[in-house]
């Protein structure tokens, strides 16, 4: 059988135009991910230690403390638009329709581990920080399995973030992005999160 191909009207062409699928695709987050995620923290960690939950409106980071009393920031996304910083809209577009690469960020902070070190050091707007205490051998757990992706890939200095980078084995989309990811790492530590979110927007409570 034949195909036909006919050719689009002004009309079509202005409906299929960035500007108009761009409105889409935010219904579509907005509708699928609007809300909170309720992290609930474990309840008498043993040897608790602090870890901070970053809110950076649309997305997420997470702060971990070390041994010796410093801390290290990661964060997760899109390998161009976060690493490369390829902003635009086309990009910008392709991440949340299809799988692409994606991006494991790390930043190391002096100490001592409490919000006030963490607001001075990390530049990048915060909306919200929450704080929440788990087990000191889940937090040595986590950071050794990220830090692990540092020693075998080759790194990225992205200064306009204030991270480095390197490649990760998940592929990053719209339910793999970086507040699903920070869910993932929160339930590592043990603690309990309702949801997997696609916006940014956290309420932290005790067991």
């Amino acid at each position: 059988m034949s195909r036909i191909i006919r050719e689009a009207s002004p009309q079509a062409a202005r409906r299929s135009s960035p500007g108009r699928y761009s409105l889409v695709i935010f219904l579509v987050l907005w509708l699928a991910g609007c809300g909170t995620t309720t992290v609930i923290a474990p309840s008498s960690p043993a040897e608790p230690v602090p870890v901070f939950l970053l809110d950076h409106g649309r997305t997420s980071s997470l702060v971990l403390p070390a041994p010796d009393g410093s801390m290290t920031r990661y964060a997760y996304g899109d390998w161009r638009y976060y690493a490369e910083r390829e902003t635009g809209l086309g990009h910008a577009i392709a991440a949340v329709l299809w799988p692409t690469e994606s991006a494991l960020g790390r930043r190391h902070l002096a100490g001592p581990a409490t919000e006030a070190s963490v607001r001075a050091q990390v530049r990048v707007p915060i909306q919200e920080i929450h704080g929440l205490s788990v087990e000191a051998a889940r937090v040595a757990a986590l950071r050794g399995r990220l830090d692990g992706y540092f020693e075998t890939e080759v790194v990225r200095e992205t200064p306009e973030v204030e991270l480095d980078f390197v490649a990760y084995p998940h592929q990053y989309s719209l339910r793999h992005n970086s507040n699903a990811i920070i869910a993932d790492w929160l339930v590592e530590l043990g603690a309990e999160v309702n949801r997997r979110p696609i916006w940014s927007g956290w309420r932290v409570e005790s067991r």
